[in-house]
């Protein structure tokens, strides 16, 4: 689901503080840890050789600073101009509402029962003050409407909403959405209606230069 021509690589922000610590973030932020830093390098430098030929590249980003952060990394590394960078609110991460901040113990300790009734259809509960994943889809599909024929977007966002973006594009039933990770360190490519991960050799090659 997108422009013809159009090839859109999505990009997960780099590892934060409460990523380490297990809280849940959000519409919430912490700053990178130095390993997250370094992941959106390495992104950056397997994405260049991609974009090598490329004579308009537009970085779409969700407007939260942690991936705000890493778009600009990715900018810098690839030697792209500032004007490039685009802050795309349909991006952003899920809104977890009251559970932002909160580790999954918390969670239990002041929603008692509700991590189970949530499990129990993940796709349409809504967390607490916040958005389910149903919103979500919908956010990721005006996101991917809005694309232009022939484009190449870079979309630095959030693993939520990463679900969501390569569900839409791909037509996947809810339950196979759910079942799609995207870690710190891992690039996405959209194109032809189907999405693939970047080949784990280009990335190996990212990490030793």
């Amino acid at each position: 689901m997108s422009a013809p021509g159009t090839t859109i690589y999505v990009v997960r922000h780099g590892e934060t503080e409460w990523n380490a610590a297990g809280r849940r973030q959000g519409r919430s932020d912490s700053p990178l840890t130095l390993r997250g830093r370094a992941q959106a390098v390495a992104v950056a430098r397997a994405l260049r050789p991609l974009l090598a030929d490329v004579e308009c590249v537009t970085v779409e980003c969700s407007p939260l600073g942690r991936a705000s952060v890493t778009a600009r990394i990715l900018c810098r590394e690839l030697g792209l101009p500032e004007h490039v960078l685009v802050r795309a609110p349909l991006l952003a991460e899920v809104d977890h509402g009251a559970w932002e901040g909160l580790t999954a113990e918390e969670i239990e300790q002041r929603f008692p029962g509700m991590r189970e009734a949530r499990a129990r259809d993940k796709w349409s509960f809504p967390l607490p003050g916040g958005e389910s994943y149903a919103d979500a889809f919908l956010r990721a599909q005006r996101w991917l409407g809005a694309r232009r024929p022939g484009e190449t977007v870079v979309a630095v966002t959030h693993e939520m909403l990463s679900r969501a973006l390569r569900g839409a594009y791909a037509g996947h039933a809810p339950a196979e959405m759910l079942a799609l990770a995207h870690p710190h360190d891992r690039v996405f490519r959209l194109r032809d209606g189907a999405f693939e991960e970047l080949p784990p050799a280009a990335r190996a090659a990212a990490r030793r230069r």
